[in-house]
């Protein structure tokens, strides 16, 4: 079965690019442009997996990955955040909401294609 990945990140280009790394390596995806925008399609496509940007308009990375987390039906679904600001205050606020692990920007595709086999894998 093909695993659903939800990629949110306000920015176009950076969507569009993890998305299409995330295709060519079998994966289907569908893109959310803000926090709020990934809790309705969360709930409404149940993914297997989030990849989230943090800084982002209307609703943040952390504050949408803590709703999720307080929904039973999603609280199950690994979140990694994206982040291009790689420091120890945005990724423990990121793990203490819920966050599994994180991804740094500019994203290497390795790396994020063995981080999401790790968690569709657990």
């Amino acid at each position: 079965m093909i695993k659903t990945i939800l990629v949110v990140d306000d920015n176009h280009d950076n969507r569009t690019i993890i998305a299409q790394m995330l295709t060519i390596s079998g994966y289907r995806t569908v893109c959310a442009t803000d926090g709020l925008h990934a809790l309705e399609l969360a709930a409404n496509e149940m993914p297997d997996l989030i990849l989230m940007d943090l800084a982002m308009p209307k609703l943040d990375g952390w504050g949408a990955t803590e709703q999720l987390k307080a929904d039973p039906g999603l609280s199950h679904v690994p979140v990694i955040a994206v982040t291009g600001h790689v420091t120890h205050n945005e990724i423990s606020r990121a793990i203490h909401v819920g966050c599994a692990d994180y991804l740094a920007k500019p994203i290497d595709y390795e790396t994020m294609i063995l981080k999401v086999r790790t968690y569709l894998t657990a």
